[in-house]
C-alpha cells in the first residue's frame, strides 16, 4: 500500500486528507509542521510527501530545501499543496526548488487524486513531473525576491499577532484578577467573605501556636434587620450593609479582619491582644463596645434616618485550642445569648454555653434519628361546636423519644431554625391524611375535619401545592376534611404568594384557617383579600376574658368582625365554664380547650358530644 506523508499545521486540513486518501486506498502519516515531517520521513520512509507551504517552526519552501538536499528523501516525490500563496510566482518558487507538483486549495477530490497518481505514474518511469527549467541564476532571484517579501508579510502578521497577544494577555490577567477577588471577598460589601476569614484565622492559628497570644473572634448580628427589608426593601438593605461594614472597619485596628460571613451577619478577628487572658478579654469588649456604638448612630437612607442595633458573641482563644468552625460556632452562641438578653448588647462564650451548646447539638441528632425511625406521633385535641359536638380536631405533633416525650416547646424551634422542619411538616400532612383515610370508613367520623399547623419554611416551599396536592391524590383523601392553620406571620411575609397559594389550595377544596390572630402583625387589611374559612382567637386573649376588660373587647371584636365576614370564629385556650359561656355567648361558632380534652393518641381520639363534666371524669 502507498504511503503519504501529510504536512499540515491544520488538524482539519490534515483530516480531510487523511480521510480522502485512505478511501483512495492509501496508508497516511502526518505532521503539523516541516520539522516534525523530516523526524518521520526517515524514521516511516512514506511513498509521498504533500505539504501546505505556511506552518510554524518549519514552513513548506524551507521543508523542501531540505528534502531536496537530502540524500535519502530527495528521490520521494513532493506534492504542494495550498492556498496561502495564489501568485505566479510562488508556484515557480515551489518548482524551481524540486517540488514535483504544486496544487491549489481547494481542490475536487477526483482531480486531486488524480494529480497524486500522476506524479507516482512520472517518478515510476522516471521522467521528472514539474515542467520547464530556469538557471540556477534565475532560480536564486526568484527565491531571494519571495523570500523577502514572504518574511516582510510574515513579520507584519507576527506584530499584529503579538499585539492582539498582548491584549488577550491583558484581558486574561483582568479577569483572572476579577474571579480571584470574587473568590475571596464578598460583591457587596467588598469585605473578606467567609473563605478567606476561615483562611485568616488559620494563620492566626499558626502564628499563635509560633508566638502564643490571647486573641478574639466577635460574631455580630444585626437586630431586626428583617423587618428593614420588609419595609424599606432590599436595596435599602443592601446599602445598610455596606454602611455597617464601612463602620465596623473604622473600629478595629489596621491588621484585624472584619468580615461578612452572609445576610446581616460579621465577623470580626482580633489578633494578639495579650499574653493573658483578663487583658484580652478587656480590649476585645472595648472593641465589641465601640461597634455597638458606631452601630446606634442614625443611618441615612432614602433620605431620612433609620436606627439600627447590633447582638454580638465574643470567644476568645489562645494557640490552636479549637477548629476554626468551633470558635466561629462558639461565638455564635454567645451571640444568640445576646439576643435573648435584649439585643444591642455583647456576651463572651462560657462553659455553661458550651453545655448548652452540646445539648442542642445532642437534640438536632436525635431530632434527625426521630425522623429516620418514625417516633414522630399524632395527637388530637378536639373542636366542639357550641353543643358540644365534636366537628372536627386539631393535629398537634408529638416526639416519643426511647428517653420519653419531649416537648414540642423544646424541638420545634430547633427544628424552624435547622430547616427540619420542612421534612417534619411534610411528615404531619401524610399522617394526617392517613387519619382522614381512616375516618373515612367509619361513619361516625367521616365529617370530621381535620386541622393542621404549617410553619412558614414549609408553607415557603416552592413544591408547597405540589407536596399537600399529591399528598392527597396518593392516599385518595377528601381535600375538604384537611384545613391548614396559618399564622399571622406566614400569612403576611408575602401577601401575593400566600394570597396566590390559597386560591390554588382552596380550589382544590382545602380550607384555611388563621392561627392566633392578633398576635402578630396586624391584618386587618388583608382580610377581605384571603380566602380564609376560619379565624382562630389566641389563648392569650382566651384566658384573659374575666379578669381583664381589654381582652374581653378583643375577643368581642374579632368574633363579631369574623361574622360579618363570614369567616367562622373559633377560640382556643377554653378551661372554664366562664370562658365557654362569654365565647358562646358573643356568637363564636367554635371552641377548643382543657375544658373539652386534653391532645389524645390519635387512636384514643373519640366522637360524639363532650361534656366537661365526662371529659374530666374520663381524663
Amino acid at each position: 500500500m502507498t504511503s503519504v506523508l501529510i504536512v499540515d499545521d491544520k488538524e482539519d486540513n490534515r483530516y480531510y486528507l487523511q480521510m480522502l486518501l485512505q478511501g483512495s486506498g492509501y496508508e497516511v502519516i502526518e505532521a503539523c509542521h516541516g520539522a516534525e515531517a523530516l523526524v518521520k520521513a526517515r524514521q516511516q520512509s512514506p511513498d509521498v510527501v504533500i505539504s501546505d507551504l505556511l506552518m510554524p517552526v518549519m514552513d513548506g519552501y524551507t521543508l523542501l530545501r531540505h528534502w531536496k538536499n537530502d540524500n535519502l528523501l530527495k528521490r520521494i516525490p513532493f506534492i504542494v499543496y495550498t492556498a496561502t500563496y495564489t501568485e505566479p510566482e510562488d508556484e515557480q518558487l515551489a518548482l524551481s526548488l524540486g517540488a514535483d507538483a504544486f496544487i491549489l486549495k481547494p481542490a475536487e477530490p477526483e482531480d486531486f487524486i488524480a494529480r497524486l497518481r500522476d506524479v507516482e505514474m512520472h517518478v515510476a518511469r522516471g521522467i521528472p513531473s514539474q515542467v520547464g527549467a530556469t538557471s540556477e541564476d534565475n532560480l536564486l532571484k526568484v527565491y531571494s525576491e519571495t523570500l523577502i517579501r514572504k518574511l516582510e508579510e510574515k513579520t507584519l502578521q507576527l506584530e499584529q499577532a503579538n499585539r492582539e497577544l498582548e491584549r488577550d494577555i491583558a484581558r486574561r490577567k483582568e479577569a483572572e484578577d476579577k474571579i480571584e477577588h470574587l473568590a475571596f471577598y464578598d460583591p457587596l460589601t467588598n469585605l473578606p467573605n467567609r473563605r478567606l476569614m476561615l483562611d485568616r484565622l488559620q494563620h492566626s492559628f499558626a502564628a499563635n501556636a509560633r508566638h502564643p497570644m490571647h486573641s478574639a473572634l466577635l460574631f455580630i448580628d444585626l437586630d431586626h434587620f428583617k423587618n428593614l427589608n420588609d419595609t424599606k426593601g432590599h436595596n435599602c438593605g443592601d446599602e445598610l450593609l455596606k454602611m455597617v461594614g464601612v463602620r465596623l472597619q473604622s473600629c478595629v485596628r489596621e491588621g484585624d479582619t472584619v468580615a461578612r460571613l452572609g445576610g446581616d451577619e460579621f465577623v470580626v478577628i482580633l489578633e494578639n491582644l495579650s499574653e493573658s487572658v483578663e487583658p484580652a478579654a478587656a480590649q476585645a469588649e472595648a472593641v465589641g463596645e465601640k461597634i455597638l456604638n458606631a452601630i446606634k448612630q442614625p443611618f441615612h437612607l432614602l433620605g431620612e434616618d433609620y436606627y439600627c442595633t447590633a447582638s454580638i458573641g465574643a470567644s476568645l482563644y489562645y494557640k490552636q485550642d479549637m477548629t476554626a468552625e468551633e470558635l466561629i460556632r462558639r461565638a455564635d452562641t454567645a451571640m444568640y445569648e445576646a439576643k435573648a438578653k435584649g439585643r444591642n448588647t455583647l456576651r463572651f462564650f462560657d462553659p455553661v454555653m458550651q453545655a448548652t451548646l452540646q445539648a442542642r447539638l445532642q437534640l438536632e441528632n436525635d431530632l434527625h434519628k426521630a425522623l429516620a425511625e418514625g417516633q414522630f406521633k399524632l395527637h388530637l385535641q378536639p373542636q366542639v361546636n357550641a353543643a358540644g359536638e365534636v366537628l372536627g380536631a386539631e393535629a398537634l405533633i408529638r416526639w416519643l423519644s426511647p428517653n420519653g416525650l419531649v416537648s414540642p416547646l423544646q424541638f420545634i424551634p430547633l427544628a424552624e431554625e435547622t430547616g427540619l422542619i420542612v421534612p417534619i411538616g411534610c411528615w404531619v400532612i401524610e399522617a394526617a391524611c392517613d387519619l382522614l383515610l381512616e375516618w373515612a370508613q367509619d361513619p361516625r367520623m367521616a365529617h370530621l375535619q381535620l386541622a393542621v399547623n404549617v410553619s412558614a419554611k414549609q408553607f415557603r416551599q416552592h413544591d408547597f401545592i405540589e407536596q399537600i396536592l399529591g399528598t392527597i391524590i396518593s392516599k385518595q383523601v377528601n381535600p375538604e376534611r384537611l384545613k391548614l392553620e396559618l399564622t399571622e406571620s406566614v400569612v403576611l411575609d408575602d401577601i401575593e404568594d400566600t394570597i396566590n397559594k390559597m386560591n390554588v389550595l382552596k380550589e382544590a377544596g382545602l380550607s384555611f384557617s388563621m392561627d392566633d390572630f392578633g398576635t402578630g402583625y396586624s391584618s386587618l387589611s388583608y382580610l377581605a383579600e384571603l380566602p380564609l374559612q376560619q379565624l382562630k382567637i389566641d389563648q392569650s386573649f382566651v384566658r384573659g376574658i374575666s379578669s381583664n376588660p381589654i381582652n374581653a373587647i378583643i375577643v368581642q371584636t374579632v368574633i363579631g368582625m369574623a361574622n360579618n365576614l363570614d369567616i367562622e370564629s373559633i377560640a382556643e385556650g377554653v378551661e372554664t365554664e366562664t370562658q365557654f359561656q362569654f365565647l358562646k355567648a358573643h356568637g363564636c361558632k367554635l371552641f377548643q380547650g382543657y375544658y373539652f380534652g386534653r391532645p389524645v393518641p390519635a387512636e384514643n381520639f373519640q366522637v360524639g358530644t363532650l361534656h366537661p363534666i365526662t371529659f374530666m371524669l374520663g381524663s
